[in-house]
């Protein structure tokens, strides 16, 4: 296959830099992701400034690789509607980001928004994410996603998104993997209230990670059961559930 690959840790993080060269041994990879760190930048698009992008690597080389000066939806878009307009892949991934991307964290996630821009263009996309990047875990895990991805878009012709989460330890093989709903994210802590040498306030967004249980089986409340966690997800944002409801308030009126 034909594998696009960006992230939003930027193009020399060892999460993309590593699964470039396993991608390598089995497909044709052209790696295209910003030039610094893009993380939380959800779908944001470059539009009041140009962005630049340049080339890496030598004329043949797999993976390709370049670095644009924009975020991870502008490494995507650039790259389908321009760059490999006449080369078109046939997996994008985004990843491997260093830290989880577990249920409505998947909004803020660049990892996750570069995907999303995949499958815009209808392109089978796939989001993975590691809770703690160490060259041990990733030594586990990425044998792994080459068989997942030879399981799920080259024999299955799966054609959506899949966001998929390990553990920073624990079994990486088929019996732990288990598809979830998307749960909610829950944060304790969210401001961290700190002053400068002046005694300014100033904030940073930081906040404390919590793994509640719900109604439904959730990867934030049951990841930490041992499971690497597969969610499917759509760009589609319209609640189904509300149309008719909001049509009936309308005839109401």
């Amino acid at each position: 296959m034909h594998i696009l690959l960006t992230n939003d840790d930027g193009l020399w993080a060892p999460g993309i830099q590593g699964l470039a060269q396993e991608l390598a041994k089995h497909h044709r990879v052209t790696m295209v992701a910003p030039k610094v760190e893009q993380s939380a930048k959800s779908s944001a698009l470059t539009v009041q400034v140009p962005i630049r992008a340049k080339e890496m690597s030598e004329e043949g080389d797999n993976p390709r690789m370049l670095f644009v000066e924009g975020t991870p939806v502008d490494c995507v878009k650039f790259s389908l509607s321009y760059l490999l307009k006449n080369d078109r892949p046939d997996l994008v991934v985004s990843g491997i980001n260093h830290g989880f991307n577990l249920g409505s964290d998947a909004v803020y996630s660049g990892t996750v928004g570069a995907a999303l821009e995949g499958l815009m263009y209808n392109i089978p996309s796939l989001a993975l994410s590691l809770e703690k990047y160490t060259v041990k875990r990733m030594e586990e895990i990425l044998p792994f996603i080459t068989d997942f991805i030879r399981v799920i878009y080259e024999k299955g012709k799966y054609e959506g998104l899949l966001n998929v989460n390990f553990l920073k330890e624990g079994p990486v093989n088929w019996e732990q993997v288990k598809v979830f709903h998307q749960g909610f994210q829950e944060y304790t802590n969210v401001i961290d209230v700190r002053q400068d040498a002046k005694g300014r306030e100033y904030y940073w967004i930081v906040g404390d990670q919590g793994f509640h249980k719900e109604d439904k089986p959730t990867d934030v409340g049951h990841i930490k059961e041992g499971y690497i966690s597969v969610v499917p997800l759509t760009w589609k944002q319209e609640d189904t559930v509300q149309i008719p409801v909001v049509e009936q308030l309308i005839a109401n009126k």
